[in-house]
């Protein structure tokens, strides 16, 4: 392959990569759009199932029943109450979203190091 044909392929291939660059960056308001409308509506139907009455009642009762079989098994009451408080806690969504919310975030600490004969200035 001599220099002009090589040159003429390198054309096609950035002409082919900018075409398929336009294409991508015309779909991405759509995406985004889409992205936006979905997501609060996710969030809301998730909570809606883990806070509706009916959600409650089911988490009640399985509460419930978590606690009597451990009192059926023979586990004594003071301890199957503290094993049921434990299982209650594990299932605080509230705990989890900010869990996961805090484990979402970038570090954003900030270490400052001060000498004992350096003063700090402030504005």
């Amino acid at each position: 392959m001599n220099n002009d044909e090589y040159d003429n392929d390198r054309r096609r291939e950035k002409s082919s990569d900018a075409s398929e660059l336009r294409e991508v960056a015309a779909a991405l308001p759509e995406i985004f759009d889409a992205i936006n409308k979905s997501v609060p509506q996710m969030i809301t139907g998730l909570i809606a199932a883990v806070y509706s009455p009916e959600a409650a009642g089911n988490m009640a009762a399985g509460i419930g029943k978590f606690y009597s079989g451990l009192i059926a098994e023979g586990i004594p009451e003071d301890v199957a109450l503290d094993m049921t408080k434990k299982f209650v806690g594990a299932l605080d969504f509230t705990k989890m979203m900010s869990m996961i919310s805090d484990e979402s975030k970038p570090s954003t600490k900030i270490k400052i190091r001060h000498s004992d004969d350096e003063d700090e200035e402030s504005d």
